[in-house]
């Protein structure tokens, strides 16, 4: 399954597409996407995470198409 990813700069973003797109496979969570974007454990807590731009808890499961989006601690606008 594919997700779109908007997250900081702080991430690593060698498994996310040109388009911005994660592969993951069926069943996966956020918490996979914070794997993959490299945050370290102690830190997965901080971000603000939302899917679909609605705020969730990182053992949310994720579908195909999901839209998952991170602010980091110090984001601002």
């Amino acid at each position: 399954m594919r997700v779109k990813i908007y997250a900081s700069g702080y991430c690593s973003f060698d498994h996310i597409d040109d388009e911005g797109f994660m592969t993951l496979t069926e069943g996966a969570s956020v918490k996979d996407v914070l794997k993959k974007l490299g945050i370290p454990m102690v830190l997965r807590r901080l971000p603000l995470v939302a899917v679909n731009y609605e705020q969730v808890k990182v053992g949310t499961e994720l579908k195909d198409g999901d839209v998952v989006s991170l602010l980091g601690p110090l984001s601002g606008g």
